[in-house]
């Protein structure tokens, strides 16, 4: 028997929550072994861009299941291999070994958010998408907010092997949450197992304006946004916070988007292309503000208030893209988008050291707050297109005609 739409949501956002928490508290320990064994940023550039950049080029590669096989069987098998790497993370102290590992957990997590993106518009009506991007978005911050505070209280006081071991824990749960939920999970008249053409995605996307320009505007945010991740924990370190402090940084962030999330619906409904725009924007003073903060305190407030402006947009992001790109080329068509944004996000850690050298941890924050500021101008580029680009896809249409031309033999 199907599960009721309103709970399998719920479902998939508790397991996204469990999740998310042990994936955060992995990577807070991750960055904590690492400095504490090697005392680099050089290191810490290293081990944000191998699992980075191994979403960014994984996403778009493994991200078509999503569009070939069942959905939801994606979603778990996703979640047990990264079950089994984290595993593994704790039986090893070597730098070099935790940041292999960590590339290989990346690999095996790199599936899973296209294709529970790609699954939500089945799962529920037309009317509860937002909301059901808003839950999902939810449970995702929660985890981030719990996720880093827990992780960098745990690597303190026990150590990071035990935070891999407990991740381990956590992600298979999230694994056996998914598996309790019955639903229809992609169109059914998609072929599954059919040959797919991987770069439909990547075409569909270039030639949809509004989700061009969308893609264009987070390439120029996070192209800037790599320093500011390896900036993180010297940053709490220079008001004497530590580990815990870094922790924080990130938790408030987490717990800004987990306010995002709830009022996204509502400013969604009301306005969603100012959603987008300002919303971008109010990112950019949140991190203007710790570039300049006097105290940690203001540090932590202007990290919530990016994550309070992250959140919203996200929902509104997330609903503009399922609304645009029909079922048989969603997963590929969010991978693609995901892998573009994520790749400027990697390009932009091998030289985070040499930026954060040249001006200064406050500095590489107020770099990111004016990447914001131009994203934010090509949002509202975006949002233009959106008002004159027509109506939007038809589903029913557009499932039978892409998957006829996109997926058949000779595509490509």
């Amino acid at each position: 028997m199907p599960t009721p739409p309103r709970i399998a949501i719920r479902r998939l956002a508790a397991a996204r929550a469990i999740s998310v928490t042990g994936s955060e508290a992995t990577f807070i320990a991750l960055m904590v072994a690492i400095y504490s064994a090697t005392h680099s940023t050089l290191w810490l550039s290293a081990a944000p861009l191998l699992v980075i950049g191994a979403q960014g080029v994984f996403a778009p590669l493994l991200g078509a299941l999503g569009d070939a096989v069942d959905r939801r069987r994606v979603m778990i098998g996703s979640e047990l291999c990264t079950a089994a790497v984290t595993g593994a993370m704790a039986l090893t102290g070597a730098p070099a070994a935790l940041v292999g590992l960590a590339f290989l957990g990346a690999v095996a997590q790199s599936p899973f958010f296209s294709a529970s993106t790609a699954a939500i518009p089945n799962l529920v009506g037309d009317g509860d998408v937002t909301w059901a991007n808003s839950r999902i978005s939810i449970g995702r911050n929660a985890g981030a907010l719990v996720g880093p505070v827990l992780g960098g209280a745990a690597a303190a006081l026990l150590g990071p092997r035990f935070v891999f071991a407990a991740n381990a824990l956590l992600v298979a749960g999230s694994a056996a949450t998914i598996a309790t939920v019955r639903g229809t999970f992609a169109d059914p008249r998609r072929r599954d197992g059919h040959r797919l053409d991987l770069r439909a995605g990547f075409r569909f996307v270039a030639s949809e304006p509004v989700l061009r320009l969308v893609t264009l505007a987070w390439i120029v945010l996070l192209g800037l946004l790599g320093p500011v991740l390896v900036a993180e924990l010297p940053l709490a370190r220079s008001f004497g916070m530590g580990a815990l402090g870094y922790g924080l940084i990130s938790a408030c962030w987490g717990g800004g988007a987990i306010v995002g999330s709830f009022l996204g619906p509502r400013i969604v409904r009301r306005d969603e292309r100012r959603a987008m725009v300002a919303g971008c924007a109010v990112i950019g003073g949140g991190l203007a503000t710790v570039a300049v903060a006097p105290a940690f305190t203001v540090v932590l407030l202007g990290m919530t208030a990016a994550g309070v402006a992250e959140g919203t947009v996200t929902v509104a992001e997330e609903g503009i893209l399922q609304r645009r790109t029909p079922d048989a080329l969603r997963s590929r068509a969010t991978a693609a988008t995901e892998a573009a944004a994520m790749g400027a996000y990697a390009l932009s850690l091998p030289t985070a050291g040499v930026v954060i050298g040249a001006v200064g941890i406050r500095g590489a924050y107020l770099l990111a707050a004016v990447a914001c500021a131009a994203a934010a101008l090509i949002l509202v580029a975006a949002m233009r297109a959106l008002d004159t680009s027509g109506c939007e896809m038809d589903p029913c249409f557009a499932v039978g005609r892409l998957a006829a031309s996109t997926d058949s033999p000779r595509a490509g």
